[in-house]
């Protein structure tokens, strides 16, 4: 029997040479066993473009609305329950004031020269770096 889709947008966040990286809560990490760092972001609603559910989850998640300067990563993952699907975007130009919802804990503006040395995952330092690439590198529309 074919596995229902879970679709989600996330967002890489960048605020001059500063990159938004947000702490899951503990009970988050532990009901998920999960790393806990996050990029803010999720699921789409039925019907909702990606591009409208990465701006109600950007504010959701952190009170911030940004600029989508393109798309970064797919991740396609098959799991037991469903086929997940997560594209992350670079973003840039945070307005507003950061304030967390409760499925995080903590943010932080990493310096964009501190991550390769960071705590963070080597996936996420991947991703980070990409989503640099193309803010510092735009598609020409």
């Amino acid at each position: 029997m074919p596995k229902p889709y879970k679709i989600a947008a996330k967002a890489i966040i960048f605020q001059g040479d500063r990159v938004l990286v947000l702490r899951k809560s503990k009970e988050e990490r532990l009901a998920k066993n999960h790393h806990g760092w996050d990029f803010p972001g999720g699921g789409l609603e039925p019907d909702e473009p990606i591009m409208e559910a990465l701006a109600r989850e950007v504010w959701e998640e952190t009170g911030l609305q940004v600029k989508v300067v393109g798309p970064v990563y797919i991740h396609d993952e098959v799991q037991e329950e469903k086929h997940l699907v997560v594209i992350k975007f670079a973003c840039h130009q945070p307005e507003g004031e950061l304030l967390l919802s409760g499925e995080h804990e903590s943010a932080f503006w990493f310096p964009i020269d501190d991550v390769p040395g960071s705590v963070l995952p080597e996936w996420m330092k991947d991703e980070v770096a990409r989503a640099w690439h193309i803010i510092c590198n735009p598609p020409v529309k």
